[in-house]
């Protein structure tokens, strides 16, 4: 048997009580809608052969962004036209931001090619080739990042290294570029 109990902001959306199953994984989510940015902190306990209880497991997850109007950015490109054929170097991009103190701060990050972020001198997160190989005519990936411990009050840095990779680049074994677009 198991119990899941999930709670956004302290109170509980979601609580199956005890369930006789022997389904553990996939479990689907039967509890209440969940929006953009929601913090999630869950549960879960299971009872053994003879019904004495385990001791809970807890964890959390955070919903992504899932409505286009929660999307407020705007594209950076390098200024300058590609050509189709030359190879371009490593874009950089940096600026200074100044923030408050964070109760919480998140990166939504994402790129026409690969990416590495870096906050304040400090890499954020550890995913190598972001945001990952994808078919860019139906959908681009994107990341979050916790980066709340990576902010200081005050000013602060943000560097983004932007590559051709999957979407410019060479792809295949014939090396064929520009497969999905021409820029970054």
């Amino acid at each position: 048997a198991r119990q899941i109990i999930a709670r956004r902001g302290g109170e509980v959306i979601w609580d199956t009580g005890r369930e006789s199953t022997s389904q553990m994984t996939a479990v689907p989510w039967a509890g209440a809608p969940l929006g953009s940015r929601d913090r999630v902190e869950w549960q879960v306990r299971l009872w053994d052969q003879d019904g004495h209880p385990g001791d809970w497991s807890t964890a959390s997850f955070e919903i992504g962004l899932t409505r286009p109007e929660d999307w407020t950015a705007t594209w950076i490109t390098g200024d300058y036209d590609p050509s189709r054929w030359r190879r371009y170097p490593v874009d950089h991009f940096r600026t200074r931001f100044w923030c408050p103190p964070a109760g919480r701060a998140r990166l939504y990050i994402t790129s026409l090619g690969l990416y590495r972020a870096v906050l304040n001198g400090k890499r954020v997160g550890d995913f190598l080739l972001a945001p990952g190989f994808t078919d860019y005519h139906v959908r681009l990936q994107y990341q979050t990042y916790d980066v709340t411990d990576l902010l200081t009050p005050g000013d602060n840095v943000l560097e983004v290294e932007l590559a051709d990779g999957w979407y410019r680049g060479s792809i295949g074994a014939m090396g064929v570029r520009n497969v999905y677009g021409t820029r970054t």
